[in-house]
């Protein structure tokens, strides 16, 4: 195997930078910082509630579209429904609610971005002949 030559290397590739029209810095403190890392809060809520409300639908189905003649068969779908419904629309409120968190943080970090400033312009003395002021 033939060694390569420092020379044969390929040309470095073509960068081409677009500038932003502006660029945001927000400083954060580390306990914000941690918030933001640990994720949407409530997730495990979201995927209770997600595994529970069709299940509770499901029940709810057969209950409906089935002749269940046995009362304690019957009686245990209805027990199993309402737990399903209850714990599913628990668990969901819980993730809506969590959620609210998270987006009340990334504003409070937000809203301390002053306003933008305007456009800084220095003012010119006129040098218009009718203007009494000038000499």
């Amino acid at each position: 195997m033939a060694a390569r030559k420092a020379n044969d290397r390929p040309p470095p590739p073509v960068v081409r930078y677009a500038p932003l029209g502006e660029l945001k810095v927000f400083e954060i403190s580390e306990a914000e910082l941690e918030k933001l890392e640990s994720g949407p809060p409530g997730q495990v809520h979201l995927s209770f509630a997600l595994a529970l409300l069709p299940s509770a639908l499901t029940v709810f189905i057969t209950i409906q579209t089935v002749e269940i003649k046995d009362n304690r068969i019957y009686n245990a779908y209805q027990i199993a429904f309402w737990l399903l419904a209850v714990q599913g629309l628990v668990s969901l409120f819980s993730w809506w609610s969590a959620s609210r968190s998270l987006k009340g943080l990334i504003q409070d970090i937000r809203s301390r971005m002053p306003e933008k400033p305007g456009i800084p312009e220095q003012a010119t003395r006129s040098t218009d002949d009718s203007d009494p002021n000038t000499t």
